[in-house]
């Protein structure tokens, strides 16, 4: 059965402060669609998950492809964990159709006890397996009462939230870095991603239950 969702509403938590892992939902079967603000770019960003998850730690793993909708040609993938509760991690990442390179620790984006303020900043350091050693910086910036999109007019008590790795080259940089509008239970609505100055929007979504 196949569900699009209008209007998404985080999570009640007794935590001080937002449960972030509303925002990063990884159940079911999903799929989104983006258009970029720059019209001469008139090609779709498809945001897929993969099928095939896997276990570390105890946690799922999902892996998350981005493509272009039009030609399916592979930008790259992210491969995450949240789990309510604990923090978000990004566990891998590749770019292109490049073999997938994992972090080690996993890279954590938010609060390990789940709860965030405006303002909060969590910095996380790791080595990819290429030998590689990255530090991240992520940042609930501003809840928004409302961000409404071509999908949907309807989305409310979402949550700007940015990843930044320094002074990384885009071209080089896992394409979980930017700038991130998020509505919980459906993820992000805005985002901006290495290589892209201008944002995309999001403008279909697909989710069917695995339950």
């Amino acid at each position: 059965m196949i569900w699009v969702l209008l209007a998404c509403q985080p999570a009640t938590t007794n935590y001080s402060g937002t449960a972030m892992s509303a925002y990063f939902p990884m159940d079911g079967s999903r799929i989104a669609t983006f258009n970029n603000e720059d019209t001469e770019i008139t090609w779709q960003l498809e945001v897929a998950k993969q099928l095939q998850t896997a276990q570390k730690d105890g946690r799922e793993v999902v892996t998350f492809d981005y493509a272009n909708a039009e030609t399916g040609d592979l930008l790259g993938t992210v491969s995450w964990s949240s789990v309510k509760g604990d923090e978000v991690l990004v566990h891998a990442y590749s770019l292109g159709a490049g073999v997938s390179v994992t972090f080690d620790p996993p890279v954590m984006i938010t609060e390990i006890d789940d709860a965030m303020s405006p303002g909060d900043v969590v910095e996380s350091e790791s080595t990819d397996s290429d030998g590689t050693k990255w530090t991240f910086t992520t940042t609930f910036v501003e809840s928004y009462p409302e961000c409404p999109t071509t999908y949907s007019d309807d989305f409310t008590k979402c949550a700007h939230f940015t990843i930044s790795a320094g002074d990384v080259d885009p071209a080089a940089a896992p394409l979980f870095v930017g700038d991130h509008v998020l509505v919980a239970t459906l993820g992000p609505a805005f985002i901006t991603i290495p290589g892209w100055e201008t944002e995309w929007e999001l403008t279909s979504f697909t989710f069917e239950s695995s339950e």
